[in-house]
């Protein structure tokens, strides 16, 4: 994956990894909300749609932790954007830090705040109560869930991107002042000060669900180890494969780990502190040989749809719990009945075509535009 000096920057196993995190998050707020609406879906429960079977408590934890798609999407941010800024520093011998502010802003604020825009009169017409307005504005919607302790529609879900709009204010700065060797050295301190301020977090301040989940130098750390990687990768590139059988059983592990683990349970210190690197290091470990493995990325660019779902993926995870208020108030009523499958197609295919509408005509004028501020040419 290293690139020629006029190459331009792309990674298709991005794409992949990136579509399969925002559809997480589209499964797991379509599930919950239904539970909230209907009860338990009749699949996993024993006929009364309020007790689990025994299949049934352990999909629906599976499910529960699925916004551990957030964290897929925090550690292939923080590689790639680490990884042009020191390429583009390592180029030029620079970076250009308004530049990033100008790019960044192009390609997530022209969603953003059409959405915010939106907000007023979506909420009128589902007959939902309007959200307080000025922090999803100001991008602080993360600290202002913290401290009300509520998730307010159609803005719950906006956090994630307030934390990486928070991040990457500093970021550009310190890869551009700290030198190259030095910077391992600076991203570990930042890791530690990351779990220091878990820890006291989690033993100083009471009520620190909250906190722990949402704050910005709680979910951080996440993204810097994405940025770690990159560092050591572009100092001294290097192949990663895994047998497919490792794979398998890696993700396995996974899989059955979140089957039987409440990853919203802050109840100990490795859980309030530990648990989320624990699962993005075992995660990372299959990202690693899709990014490193050449073998992958001629297999990867075979499939063109999911590589073009992947380009649409911040628009999946933006509208998808956005949509599914809409479905539930507006279109099963319609329909007469509340079927769950027939509401789980809806939303699936709602969220896939609204995503594609809204990157082909809003998203990607600005991503054109985006190009004239990058030194490194890159297809995000």
């Amino acid at each position: 994956m290293q690139e020629k000096s006029n190459s331009t920057v792309y990674i298709p196993q991005f794409d992949i990894i990136r579509f399969f995190a925002a559809f997480m998050i589209v499964i797991y707020h379509s599930y919950i909300a239904w539970k909230g609406w209907f009860g338990l879906p009749g699949v996993i429960s024993t006929g009364d749609y309020k007790t689990f079977t025994s299949f049934g408590q352990h999909l629906d934890q599976f499910i529960r932790n699925l916004p551990i798609g957030v964290d897929i999407f925090f550690f292939i941010s923080g590689y790639l954007l680490t990884y042009l800024l020191v390429v583009e520093k390592d180029r030029f011998g620079k970076v250009n830090i308004p530049n990033f502010y100008i790019r960044r802003g192009l390609r997530i604020w022209p969603l953003y705040f059409f959405l915010v825009a939106l907000a007023p009169f979506l909420v009128m017409w589902l007959g939902e109560k309007q959200p307080v307005y000025w922090p999803t504005i100001a991008l602080v919607n993360n600290f202002y869930t913290m401290q009300s302790h509520e998730w307010s529609y159609p803005f719950a879900h906006f956090w994630s991107i307030c934390i990486e709009e928070h991040f990457y204010l500093f970021w550009p700065i310190i890869i551009a002042f700290i030198p190259s060797k030095k910077l391992p050295f600076a991203i570990t301190l930042l890791l530690g000060f990351s779990w220091c301020y878990k820890l006291y977090t989690y033993m100083f301040l009471s009520n620190n669900w909250f906190e722990l989940y949402l704050h910005t130098f709680s979910r951080m750390d996440v993204i810097l180890l994405g940025g770690l990687l990159a560092v050591f990768y572009i100092k001294k590139p290097f192949v990663f494969k895994l047998h497919w059988s490792t794979m398998l059983m890696i993700l396995g592990v996974v899989i059955i780990l979140l089957s039987f683990d409440d990853m919203s349970n802050f109840d100990n210190i490795l859980n309030g502190v530990a648990r989320r690197v624990v699962y993005i290091v075992l995660l990372g470990l299959i990202m690693m040989d899709l990014l490193f493995n050449p073998d992958r990325k001629s297999a990867i660019g075979q499939f063109k749809p999911l590589l073009y779902l992947g380009k649409v993926s911040y628009g999946i995870y933006m509208y998808g719990n956005i949509l599914v208020l809409i479905v539930i108030k507006k279109v099963l009523p319609l329909l007469g009945h509340n079927n769950i499958y027939l509401y789980f197609l809806i939303i699936f295919i709602a969220s896939l075509l609204i995503p594609v509408a809204s990157y082909e005509l809003l998203e990607k004028p600005f991503l054109k535009l985006k190009q004239r501020f990058s030194l490194i040419k890159t297809r995000y």
